[in-house]
């Protein structure tokens, strides 16, 4: 059993991360609103397929830069509050 703190994250690793991750998810969901809402004559807030995907890349955008601003603070606030403590214990092999 290991006892280690969380010091810094790293905030560009993070943005990375999210926005592809944000772009994927947002795309699929917003592709999946815009074919399920054109289907008749009810529109998903008259948006459509592209729309959809449109909408997945906007919030693949928005949630990295909000989870990059997430981290930042966080870098700045463990700095005063000294980190994160985290527990790992040793995986049997």
């Amino acid at each position: 059993m290991w006892n280690y703190k969380i010091k810094k994250v790293s905030v560009f690793s993070v943005f990375k991360f999210t926005l592809l991750y944000g772009i994927i998810i947002g795309a699929v969901l917003g592709l999946i609103g815009g074919l399920f809402g054109s289907i008749g004559d009810a529109k998903f807030f008259g948006m459509g397929i592209f729309g959809g995907l449109i909408f997945g890349i906007i919030y693949g955008i928005i949630l990295s830069l909000f989870s990059a601003l997430g981290t930042w603070l966080f870098n700045l606030i463990s700095g005063i509050i000294d980190g994160i403590d985290v527990e790992l214990i040793k995986k049997d092999e």
